[in-house]
């Protein structure tokens, strides 16, 4: 049996294969196969407190089988935290960025997804050779599952045409663990779910290039769990990473002679299954000052607001209003995003406002 639960309207899927069937298990995943996502729950009580019911039920249910792990995170500010999803952008830009987002999904829901990730990355010579470094850190948090990821990514730059080519490299590991005592309200239990905590941690690996002209335009394509890495708890309950395809593309243009930038990005994202992607426009004034929109495919409209500080720090809100009928049942999802970009390499040098997109 094949079934998946979508974090959003086509967020984290979760396919199921079912190793020991029982009756209770087999009314379970009966269920769930009828809910597509969570659009689909329009036939059903749309009272706030049973469509959160019938949510977490969907959750336990799929927790206590055989889990084809979860997608990766998505994030609404992917255009300013381009190394996230690509290695090969790591130091393309002459100064040393770190980045530190976090974003509280379907507030109001027990068990709603909460992600935080840190990265920095830079350019640096090795060997004589122009490359760049970086590292990640996430906390992805779902229900009962925790992923938690450190991954080092290498590009080795080629000056290209006007422009800058990297092609990356990045490895590390990631632990899940599995909360068997996790118990959401108003939810039956399933026989095979683990009774206690587990964990386990694994090896994993992806690819990407990644070509830009600075403050002009970028694209990019990049691979993660290349080779498909399987978690396995018991027999019964499996997790395996599916390999997550992803291209982005940005460009910087000013709108005639004035102080304003438009700033129009695309993420598209594949999992081998579901293609989704990000459209985001941004208007930037007197490179300090934007605000944007967001329009995510059949989930959300993400409307955004920053500010770039004279110290260099640079500061970001969005807040995603669902299409589905998500929005009757949560208080809407909440990103925050905070870089600062260092050249320190000439710490004396004065700062210089550009677009955190093109670092």
């Amino acid at each position: 049996m094949d079934t998946r639960l979508r974090r959003s309207a086509n967020r984290k899927p979760f396919y199921i294969k079912t190793k020991k069937k029982n009756t209770n298990s087999i009314k379970k995943n009966t269920f769930a196969l009828n809910i597509k996502n969570i659009n689909g729950i329009r036939n059903y009580d749309k009272n706030k407190n049973k469509m959160k019911h019938i949510y977490i039920f969907i959750i336990i249910t799929i927790i206590g089988l055989n889990l084809n792990a979860q997608q990766d995170p998505q994030f609404a500010h992917h255009m300013y935290n381009k190394f996230y999803y690509n290695p090969g952008a790591a130091g393309m830009g002459e100064e040393i960025c770190a980045n530190v987002i976090n974003r509280q999904q379907w507030v109001g829901f027990e068990g709603a997804p909460t992600t935080t990730s840190a990265t920095i990355n830079g350019a640096f010579k090795i060997l004589n050779k122009p490359t760049g470094l970086g590292l990640a850190i996430t906390n992805d948090k779902l229900g009962a599952l925790q992923n938690f990821q450190i991954k080092l990514g290498y590009s080795y730059h080629i000056n290209l045409w006007s422009g800058k080519l990297g092609i990356g490299l990045e490895t590390g590991m990631m632990n899940q663990k599995l909360d068997g005592q996790w118990d959401p309200p108003q939810s039956p239990s399933d026989p095979q779910m683990p009774q206690d905590k587990k964990s386990k941690t694994i090896f994993d690996l992806g690819i990407g290039a990644f070509f830009q002209q600075p403050n002009k335009y970028y694209v990019g394509i990049s691979i993660s769990h290349i080779h498909n890495p399987k978690i396995e708890y018991t027999d019964a309950a499996t997790s395996t990473l599916r390999r997550h395809f992803y291209a982005t593309a940005g460009y910087n243009q000013r709108f005639f002679n004035s102080p304003i930038e438009l700033q129009p990005a695309v993420i598209v994202k594949l999992d081998g299954t579901i293609l989704q992607y990000d459209l985001n426009l941004t208007a930037t004034y007197n490179k300090k000052f934007r605000i944007g929109v967001s329009y995510r495919d059949r989930d959300a409209i993400l409307p955004m607001i920053g500010v770039q500080l004279f110290n260099g720090l640079n500061i970001s809100y969005s807040y995603e209003i669902p299409l589905t009928k998500m929005i009757k049942a949560s208080s809407g999802t909440h990103e925050i995003f905070l870089g600062y970009c260092f050249n320190f390499w000439k710490p004396d040098t004065k700062y210089k406002y550009r677009s955190i997109r093109y670092l």
